[in-house]
Order: structure tokens, then sequence, then C-alpha cells
């Protein structure tokens, strides 16, 4: 569907429209094969569907009964398929901590001040063993030969899936990934981190969406498109 097409839609479905907003700095590609990195309820998916049409969607997701949930919401669509495990830099198995505010879980540790910068309570509640993949093995496990569309929201997790993935980065279009401005999460990259590893392996920064303040106004974190030119 051409820009016209989808700004013209956008004026009459709600649903559509928040979608094209918040997706609007996508690269203008035919996606094929996208990978949904810290799917959670599949929020992201659900939008990507209403704007693109994939041939194939893998959603991974750490906690397995949102796996579970994924699962059920999208039974009989051939297109997706959901992996129960965390994204990181290694195969294998590790703790992961549920926060009080379940989308804000990480396999890193989340900074107190967390709690004060979004005046609520992001302690952790809990932590379980999840098993991990890198970005090479999911791509190898899901026969990807290429990703079109990587998309990231890990929860400062994002260095540990891009480390451990080089070898396969050169076999990815586009990424949409979360960026912080302050480390949310020990050992987290800011934004000029994320920013310079990306730009080193021939990725450019094409657009930042949902930008969050803290309560103090303060920038703490955005959505990031990056693509190769």
């Amino acid at each position: 569907m051409g820009q016209f097409a989808q700004e013209f839609r956008s004026l009459f479905d709600r649903q559509y429209r928040r979608a094209f907003r918040n997706l609007r700095h996508l690269p203008r590609l035919n996606f094929r094969n996208v990978i949904d990195a810290g799917a959670n309820h599949g929020a992201f998916t659900d939008a990507f569907l209403r704007l693109h049409r994939p041939e194939r969607v893998v959603l991974v997701e750490a906690i397995p009964e949102l796996a579970l949930k994924l699962c059920a919401k999208y039974k009989g669509n051939p297109r997706i398929a959901i992996v129960s495990a965390a994204l990181s830099d290694r195969t294998g198995e590790a703790r992961f901590e549920i926060n009080r505010s379940e989308a804000s879980s990480s396999l890193l540790p989340i900074d107190p001040r967390n709690s004060q910068w979004f005046g609520r309570n992001l302690s952790v509640a809990n932590s379980i063993i999840v098993p991990t993949l890198t970005l090479p093995e999911l791509m190898t496990r899901e026969k990807l030969e290429s990703v079109d569309l990587l998309k990231l929201d890990l929860q400062g997790a994002e260095r540990l899936v891009l480390t451990g993935g080089v070898d396969a980065l050169d076999r990815v279009r586009v990424i949409y990934t979360e960026i912080f401005f302050e480390q949310l999460y020990a050992g987290a990259w800011r934004f000029s981190e994320t920013n310079e590893f990306l730009s080193s392996h021939g990725f450019k920064l094409c657009g930042l969406s949902n930008i969050v303040h803290a309560i103090d106004g303060d920038l703490v974190q955005a959505n990031a498109t990056f693509r190769r030119p």
C-alpha cells in the first residue's frame, strides 16, 4: 500500500491510524521475514500486520505464560511462529527477572532509579530460568536466510543480542529497537553506544519514535529505526 493510501485509510480506521503513527519511520520495503523479540502480548506484531503482509513473523517471548498466550492468540496462522525463549549473546539458559511491571522484565538487573523516573513501583517481583538463543541460532532454527525487520524490545538486553549476533547482522535489513538515554538496566547501552555499534556494522539511523520522558521531564527512552542504506 502506498504512502497516500496509508494516510487516507488512517483518517477513518483508528487502529490502523495508531499502527501507522507508531511505525511510520519504517522504510518502505517489502518485509517478508520479521522477528519480534520481546513480543509480550503481541502488540507490535498486531500493529505491523495492519500495515504490511509479511510471509513469516517469528515472535520471541521469554516469559513462558506470555508465550503460551501468544500461541493461543495466533493459533492457526501459518505465517506466525512462537519461540518461548530470550534472545541473548549465547545459547543456553539464563536468569530472567520478572518485574512488578511485567513489560519491564529483563535479563538485566533493573536500576532502582526507574521507580523514581517513572513514578511507580518497578522493582523485581521474582526471577526464573529461561532458555536463551543467539540471533544466528534463532535464524538457523527458524530457517530464515535473511531478516527484513528485526524488532528488539528487550529492556536493555538489546546489547547482548547485537553483540552476540554480529555474524548475522549482514543478513538483517532493518532494526527497530528500544534505545535508552539513561542506563535503565545494569550493563545496557545508551543511545550513543547503540548508534555507534550499528553504524560500524553498516546501519544508518532513519527515525525516532515513541519518545518517553521521566516525570521530571528528562529524556529517558525511545524507539529507533536503523536500516542499511
